[in-house]
């Protein structure tokens, strides 16, 4: 009688567990539908004209410490492509200080047409003094906030003597606030949504597959 008892329990878990495999493959089909659903559909970038003042470059260093500059342009170009908005460095010397943020409003307008770029202003005045200043346009994708989390980490990053040289600092001090002002890529949820549907997926094909096997054991 035990034994029997031990077969009719065993077998309710298998059944229990049969069902449980067959509500989650059930799941993972709806969720994999949801993802299909709430995916955006993809939409072709729009052209943008050329800026009729930008010249291409991506910085300009009146002090000349700028050595060898890859780093630090893959760093900007990585901030546009994360942000959206077209970043500038300007390196300049003696810069009266009361005067930096006309001098920037200034340089910007000098520089650029379009609202989607960013200057940033690199201004040494004296000895181991030296000023930040930025500027966006009106169309710009960033927030005042955003620019001041830039400029902190270009400070931050400054301040690091594993830095050796200005491209290395301002190269870090971008990607850092490429990061902190990154813009969430649409169909984020969709995306969890999908990993949760595999997931559920793979579990329930796993579940199915120990069963069967299980099953062919018992007949052997």
């Amino acid at each position: 009688m035990e034994n029997k008892g031990s077969q009719r329990r065993e077998k309710r878990r298998e059944r229990m567990l049969r069902r449980l495999g067959f509500l989650f493959l059930a799941l993972s089909v709806v969720i994999l539908i949801l993802v299909l659903v709430l995916r955006p559909a993809p939409e072709d970038a729009a052209p943008q004209a050329p800026d009729a003042l930008w010249d291409g470059s991506w910085y300009e260093d009146d002090l000349g410490r700028i050595g060898d500059d890859g780093a630090l342009v893959r760093a900007l170009k990585t901030f546009e492509k994360r942000t959206g908005a077209k970043p500038y460095l300007s390196l300049q010397y003696g810069v009266d200080p009361a005067d930096l943020d006309l001098f920037v409003e200034e340089q910007y307008e000098a520089l650029f047409s379009e609202g989607d770029h960013l200057l940033v202003v690199y201004d040494e005045w004296g000895e181991d003094a030296y000023y930040l200043a930025a500027r966006t346009g009106a169309g710009s994708a960033l927030t005042d906030a955003e620019v001041s989390a830039l400029l902190g980490c270009i400070e931050k990053a400054y301040a690091d003597p594993a830095n050796k040289t200005y491209a290395d600092a301002f190269a870090a001090g971008f990607r850092e606030g490429a990061k902190a002002a990154a813009r969430e890529e649409p169909g984020g949820g969709a995306r969890l949504l999908l990993g949760l549907g595999i997931s559920l997926m793979a579990f329930a094909v796993i579940l199915v597959l120990f069963l069967r096997k299980k099953a062919r054991c018992a007949v052997e």
